[in-house]
């Protein structure tokens, strides 16, 4: 489940022999004011009633930082990095919850390894839980969009061997590398897909048109930073985690279709890019269109985290 300003989006997964079914994928415009009523009426709907629930923060309520690894003991992990960031913070070390996830692949390179630290706020993440519990829902655990997207990436076949996979939102964009189930880099770009979308039209309603002919100045800058963004990050990947490079990128839906952009990376960047089909991912009676997996993406991320995840 994935609350934000736009609404709620909902999406079910039950698994069979460990392959995950989606059983209902939906999202329904709600304002803070009848968000609470909302809730309610959907968990209390057959089939969703007594499943256990993950939510994911938005970007802004929480902060994510990659830092040097304390060293340390396992166990003493949490408290080492929470000393480490207390003065990264925009707000007191004592009002945070913490969570780290280490990132493999490093010991063979002679650098200090490097580990995802994830600071919110403990009144904001309480905020979610009331709200949840109070509707009704089993709340299992409250996640983030690069372990939600993560949760979808490592379903790929291509993770295997290392994928890429961008989303983009409204206004900003998530890319995340992740290779045999594990995340190794996660970076937020500012660009979303308003700034993209007109360039899919033309005067006679068709795309697919010459990329130049199509885009504004605009967008064509807002297509470089992707591609400088990716390409930076495949860069890193390869340079420091002695792996053989990524080469796949997988294109989260977006609310309608932006086949410039497919384009415009498959030329400019040296790496397969395909669009990512839930069909690859998960059974479904019947899949949602693309404008609700698109507003679900997130929803569907969380709703992943099963065995193995």
């Amino acid at each position: 489940m994935h609350l934000s300003d736009q609404g709620i989006a909902v999406a079910a997964v039950r698994y069979q022999a460990q392959q995950p079914v989606l059983v209902a994928c939906e999202f329904m415009a709600a304002g803070p004011a009848e968000r609470a009523q909302v809730l309610t009426k959907v968990l209390g709907t057959d089939g969703l009633n007594g499943m256990r629930v993950s939510t994911v923060l938005n970007h802004g309520e929480f902060d994510l930082q990659m830092i040097e690894a304390p060293e340390v003991a396992e166990d003493e992990l949490q408290a080492a990095v929470r000393w480490r960031i207390k003065d990264r913070l925009e707000f007191d070390i004592n009002e945070a919850v913490l969570d780290v996830f280490t990132i493999p692949g490093q010991q063979e390179r002679g650098r200090r390894p490097m580990v995802y630290v994830v600071a919110a706020r403990q009144e904001r993440v309480k905020q979610y839980i009331d709200e949840l519990e109070g509707a009704g829902a089993d709340l299992c655990c409250v996640d983030i969009p690069e372990l939600a997207q993560r949760n979808l990436a490592v379903r790929l076949p291509e993770d295997a061997r290392g994928v890429a996979m961008l989303s983009l939102g409204p206004d900003s964009g998530l890319l995340t590398l992740t290779r045999e189930g594990a995340i190794y880099l996660a970076r937020e770009l500012d660009v979303g897909y308003r700034m993209l979308e007109s360039a899919t039209a033309t005067a006679d309603g068709d795309s697919g048109l010459q990329l130049e002919a199509d885009i504004s100045p605009d967008q064509q800058r807002a297509f470089d930073t992707i591609v400088l963004e990716v390409q930076r990050s495949l860069d890193y990947f390869e340079s420091h985690f002695g792996l053989p490079p990524i080469g796949h990128l997988a294109l989260a839906p977006t609310p309608t279709p932006l086949p410039e952009m497919l384009e415009y990376m498959g030329s400019n960047l040296g790496v397969q890019i395909k669009p990512l089909e839930l069909g690859e991912l998960l059974e479904a009676d019947a899949l949602p269109d693309r404008r609700i997996q698109a507003e679900t993406l997130l929803a569907i991320g969380a709703a992943l985290r099963g065995p193995g995840t």
